[in-house]
């Protein structure tokens, strides 16, 4: 039940990886297992947003054919030529990996290339997010002075 639990707050856009670890740790649920499975879980829940999203913005462009520029896309498109996919997709837990990925997507970038960036993302933050947690709660752990619960 913890590692389902983990895994489908891992799913939820906006909580994802980087709320899941936090609550697996604090809860002394096995620190490596937990941040494997939110990480996969905030994957593959992103996967298949990028491959969904690909797809409406193809259907899209074709039945359009010429672009509308709004002020919040033309603030995305901004965002995206300043950083790249890469750079993106390392905003995650400020933006929200989906964001991130719609960002991407929506500026014309190839799904693989977002699919392989986001993947990077998402595994790289949850792996440094898990040590901080870890060493968080450990921390308050052995020095109780600084624990205001205590």
């Amino acid at each position: 039940m913890q590692y389902l639990g983990t895994l489908f707050i891992s799913i939820i856009p906006f909580f994802e990886s980087y709320v899941a670890i936090p609550i697996g740790i604090v809860f002394a649920f096995p620190n490596v297992q937990i941040v494997a499975i939110a990480a996969v879980g905030n994957w593959l829940s992103v996967m298949v947003f990028i491959w969904l999203l690909s797809g409406l913005r193809e259907k899209v462009i074709k039945n359009k054919g010429s672009k509308k520029e709004n002020k919040r896309s033309k603030r995305a498109q901004n965002i995206f030529n300043k950083y790249g996919v890469a750079g993106i997709s390392f905003a995650g837990p400020i933006i929200c990996f989906h964001v991130c990925a719609a960002i991407s997507i929506a500026s014309g970038a190839n799904k693989t290339y977002v699919s392989i960036w986001q993947a990077i993302g998402i595994g790289t933050w949850s792996i440094a997010l898990g040590v901080a947690f870890h060493y968080g709660v450990n921390l308050l752990e052995h020095l109780p002075n600084l624990n205001p619960f205590s």
